[in-house]
């Protein structure tokens, strides 16, 4: 009778990992260490991004594969934008044209990253 409980209970467990939605390969976090190095630019103290900041696009573009992935890459890179103030609207809205990374949303404060 005992293995076929532990049959019934370790069959129910794959089939909720089968069955429960995926998370997420990046976390928030992960989205703002790749932006960090882009500060000066974003804020207006380097005329242009660094390779490091450029670098970290590409990384938040390779992390974000599926629709649902780059909704939630949207939301923190919003969050990030929202957090400071001094970031400027152009030059977060350009930066992945400046660094020849092309996103499916654009770096801003107002995106609707449920589109």
């Amino acid at each position: 009778m005992m293995k076929v409980f532990l049959c019934v209970v370790a069959v129910l467990a794959m089939a909720h990992q089968m069955v429960e939605p995926t998370q997420a390969a990046f976390t928030c976090t992960d989205v703002d260490k790749c932006l960090v190095q882009c500060m000066p630019y974003l804020v207006g103290t380097a005329t242009v991004p660094a390779p490091a900041c450029c670098d970290g696009v590409k990384q938040i573009k390779a992390m974000a594969t599926t629709t649902e992935d780059k909704r939630q890459a949207c939301g923190c890179v919003k969050d990030a934008a929202n957090k400071y103030q001094n970031i400027k609207e152009d030059a977060a809205s350009g930066l992945p044209t400046k660094c020849g990374v092309p996103l499916s949303y654009p770096i801003s404060k107002n995106i609707d990253c449920s589109t």
